[in-house]
């Protein structure tokens, strides 16, 4: 029994670095999707005030903070 828990814990490294691996792929995957999403997002808040439907106000802190939001997204994904 001792040693299949030895065994299970040396190879554990070499199992476990591929999950890891796997674990990143699936942030970044997760962190472009909200990107695409604010983007649009961004899109929509435009063309609703060219519209007429959105005042002055809410148009530029909406935009600015979804801007910001995508701005930090893009800094977690070019540090990764």
């Amino acid at each position: 029994m001792f040693f299949v828990v030895a065994v299970i814990f040396v190879l554990q490294p070499l199992f476990l670095s591929d999950l890891g691996k796997i674990v990143v792929e699936l942030d970044k995957n997760v962190l472009k999707r909200k990107k695409l999403l604010l983007y649009r997002q961004i899109k929509e808040l435009e063309m609703e005030y060219e519209i007429g439907n959105i005042n002055d106000e809410d148009f530029h802190s909406n935009r600015a903070l979804l801007k910001q939001e995508v701005s930090a997204i893009i800094t977690a994904l070019d540090s990764k």
